[in-house]
Parts: C-alpha cells; sequence; structure tokens
C-alpha cells in the first residue's frame, strides 16, 4: 500500500446491526421450529433419542449454526475493504473473489454522503462517487463518509479537469430559466412537506446532500423553493412553521441544520 492510499473498512456499527438481528432471529427458532413441527415427538422415537436428550441436541445444533453464521457474518464485513488512490477506487473483497474497481479517481466529479436516521447519529453512511460520465459507484457504510469524501477530494488534481472555470455567476431567474444541471439543483423546501402537509425535519438532509455534493466539486446553487419543474414555489410554507417567521428565520434554521449534518468549520465556504 502506497503512503497516499486509502485504505476503509466498513463501519463496526453494520456488525453489531447483524449481531442483534441474528441473535434475535435464533431467540425465536426455536419457537418457529415447535410451531411448525412436533419436532421433539419426532425425535423422542429414534433410538438415539435414549443416548442424547432433545433439549441437549438441540442445543449443540443451534450453537453450532449460530457459531458458523456468526463466523461467516464477521468474514462478509471484515474483510472486504475500500482502497482509494490517486488512480482508482477499489473494492478488495478477498479470498477467491477478484478486486472490483469502483471509479477511477481523477474522472470523479462529485460525492454524495447517504445516511439514514440512526447512520448520522452513529457517525457511518455510504458515498456514492459518479464519474464525469455519469458513472456511479459506492462506498457502503462506512464510518465517517464526509471525512472520506474530503480525503478522497484531496487526491484528486482539479487541474486535469476541463473546464477549469467556476460556474459563471447568474441571476435566481436566469437559473431557474435553465433548469437544474451540474451546477444547479432545485428543492422545493428546506422543512415543508408539500404531501403530508407539515414540517418535517427529515427534508433537511436532501438539502444538505445537495450542499455536500457542491462543496466536494467547484461548487454550485441550490435554490430552495423551486420544484423540480422550475416552478417556483416561495419560501413563505417554510417561513410558516418556523419560531421566527422571515429570512432571519430561514437562514438560522438552515445554519443549525448545516451544522449538525455538515459541520460549521464548513460554512465559511457557503454563501
Amino acid at each position: 500500500m502506497r503512503f497516499d492510499e486509502l485504505a476503509i473498512k466498513k463501519s463496526p456499527f453494520v456488525f453489531i446491526k447483524l449481531l442483534v438481528f441474528i441473535e434475535f432471529l435464533f431467540a425465536l427458532t426455536p419457537f418457529m421450529v415447535a410451531a411448525l413441527i412436533n419436532a421433539r415427538r419426532a425425535y423422542e422415537d429414534t433410538a438415539l433419542a435414549r443416548t442424547v436428550s432433545y433439549d441437549l441436541l438441540s442445543a449443540i445444533a443451534l450453537t453450532t449454526i449460530l457459531v458458523l453464521v456468526l463466523i461467516a457474518v464477521f468474514i462478509t464485513w471484515y474483510v472486504p475493504t475500500y482502497l482509494v488512490s490517486p488512480d482508482r477506487v477499489l473494492l478488495r473483497r478477498g479470498g477467491l473473489f477478484s478486486d472490483r474497481k469502483l471509479a477511477d479517481t481523477q474522472q470523479i466529479a462529485s460525492m454524495h454522503v447517504r445516511q439514514g436516521w440512526l447512520a448520522r447519529r452513529l457517525n457511518y453512511g455510504s458515498l456514492e462517487l459518479v464519474e464525469q460520465d455519469g458513472t456511479r459507484g459506492v462506498l457502503r457504510n462506512i464510518p465517517s463518509p464526509t471525512e472520506t469524501a474530503e480525503q478522497i477530494e484531496a487526491l484528486i488534481d482539479r487541474t486535469l479537469e476541463l473546464p477549469a472555470a467556476s460556474p459563471p455567476l447568474r441571476t435566481p431567474q436566469e437559473l431557474i430559466a435553465a433548469g437544474e444541471g451540474q451546477f444547479v439543483e432545485f428543492k422545493s423546501s428546506l422543512m415543508w412537506d408539500y404531501r403530508q402537509r407539515r414540517a418535517n425535519k427529515d427534508l433537511y438532509e436532501p438539502v444538505m446532500k445537495n450542499v455536500v455534493g457542491f462543496l466536494n466539486t467547484r461548487g454550485g446553487t441550490v435554490l430552495i423553493g423551486v420544484d423540480d419543474e422550475g416552478a417556483v414555489l416561495g419560501l413563505e410554507p417554510d417561513y410558516g412553521v418556523m419560531k421566527k417567521n422571515d429570512k432571519d428565520g430561514f437562514e438560522n434554521v438552515f445554519n443549525m441544520a448545516f451544522g449538525s449534518m455538515i459541520g460549521l468549520e464548513f460554512s465559511r465556504y457557503v454563501e
């Protein structure tokens, strides 16, 4: 491994989640078997029952199966490794499986962090890599995906990209007229859920994902209050569910979401 190559393992919280699921499943297995078939009576009719009791045999069988399953789960969690170099991003699966290329590092145009509710609090998630031709690769269930995106960004030589210029400055009207693109994303709202007709803080996430995507590339503009078709919806629905129903209140909510999901230390890069 070279000094400029990153080796990334999956988050241990993924393994813990699998352990909890397996333990729960095996705790229910004896009851499920007993409900489906009368295994005890069938076993006690055999000659082996005079030597080994049903309870002992069941305990041995379930323990053996559980140990084998745990070993298999541990291997599938521990062995795969994501290798990131200035040339490419690989998934090393080990054993009989060959390495799989996820992306050419220098062709990565943007990166997007995917995190659920629990993953955000335990600081793990998946990182989607999008190449300039639209090809996508995903680093799944890795620790600190936002920090990993920053490390990958540091390996990319952006001077190789064409065009090298930043996105041109345009008025909101011009941006809306041009539609969504490489440097522009529309979001209907920050926290007002048009479908459920109520405030929904889960809507922070898609907005912040777009912000992170632009932070990881050459920048861009997220227009909040505009739907996917370019229709202007305005910020009044968001204002209506905020403690302070004005621009300052909106900025306070945005900054709070930005700080908790991305980090206030990156706020200097956002206008």
